[in-house]
């Protein structure tokens, strides 16, 4: 019996002259968006619904570059533009010609609970100050961050420990976060590292993180604006007084923007059956247009100036 279901998955898999199912795998914060795409165009052309996987951004492109026979990878899903070195290996790996698809736009939102108060004046250097491993002090030495308090690093925050919960390394929000926060502004200069913080590592897994926050009234996460929405108790503190809405995460008044985006295998235009109409799938104004059904679930469309589509 289990012969037989193994022949089965691979025959849903492959036809005679490629495969017959697209995978896509990769960031989780694109994950959902992923999946509805993937429904709809099932529904509308009737083929085989492609294969989504959430792993995360950094996992996405190391499947993405590999070559050997059952690890094929379509699609990845990315919440942070590619890295030259995951670039290199997927050129050694064979890859003629990478499609950089951008499907929109996000905001990172500083995720708490409802009823937690006195973040009202948080900026964006109380948030570095809180995070970095280094920081200067009266003199313009860099030494090992002292503050354990809010009120420490602003008079204005509420006294309380500094708790926060950032996703690891192979994660493209992670990414986000040294970029437009610990490369930002501040006066944090003497490298990027982030210092040790109380459960850290339960910012994971986007289900964890939220059952911990709801439990943990004095903890703050940094995660995707459209996560935060569907959770009731949660809400998005504002940063340098500017709160994370459709509007202001489109002009990029709101501090913590990003852009997603999905890499496609050019090749596989020609062995993946379904391919090409997946990608116009996502490329659609009823997917990322003012009204499109991403758009509803949280995505920022570009504005029409922006550039969307790069060969690499």
């Amino acid at each position: 019996m289990k012969v037989l279901y193994l022949f089965c998955l691979i025959f849903i898999c492959f036809s005679v002259d490629g495969r017959i199912q697209v995978r896509q795998t990769g960031s989780s914060t694109v994950y959902p968006f992923a999946v509805k795409v993937a429904h709809e165009f099932s529904k509308k052309t009737k083929k085989v619904c492609p294969l989504i996987e959430s792993t995360s951004t950094g996992s996405g492109f190391i499947d993405f570059a590999q070559t050997q026979h059952g690890s094929w990878c379509d699609v990845v899903s990315a919440s942070r533009a590619i890295k030259s070195e995951e670039l290199k290996k997927c050129k050694q790996a064979g890859i003629a010609s990478i499609i950089e698809l951008c499907i929109g736009i996000d905001g990172i939102a500083l995720a708490t609970q409802k009823s937690l108060k006195g973040f009202e004046d948080l900026r964006l250097q109380d948030l570095c100050a809180a995070i970095a491993k280094k920081v200067k002090n009266d003199k313009g030495i860099f030494i090992d961050n002292p503050y354990q308090k809010w009120n420490e690093i602003n008079p204005n925050l509420p006294n309380i420990l500094i708790r926060i919960l950032i996703p690891s390394k192979a994660h493209g929000t992670r990414d986000a976060f040294e970029h437009l926060v610990m490369n930002g502004e501040c006066e944090i200069r003497n490298g990027q590292e982030v210092r040790e913080i109380t459960d850290y590592e339960a910012a994971d897994s986007h289900h964890l993180l939220f059952d911990f926050l709801e439990q943990h009234k004095e903890t703050i996460a940094f995660v995707a604006t459209n996560l935060v929405d569907k959770c009731d108790q949660i809400k998005a503190l504002r940063i340098n007084e500017v709160e994370p809405t459709y509007l202001n995460i489109q002009n990029e008044t709101y501090p913590l923007v990003r852009k997603l985006f999905i890499y496609i295998r050019k090749e596989n235009y020609d062995t993946t059956e379904g391919l090409q109409d997946y990608v116009n799938e996502w490329l659609s104004s009823v997917a990322i247009g003012e009204h499109g059904y991403l758009t509803k679930m949280g995505l920022i469309p570009l504005s029409e100036s922006t550039k969307r589509r790069k060969i690499l």
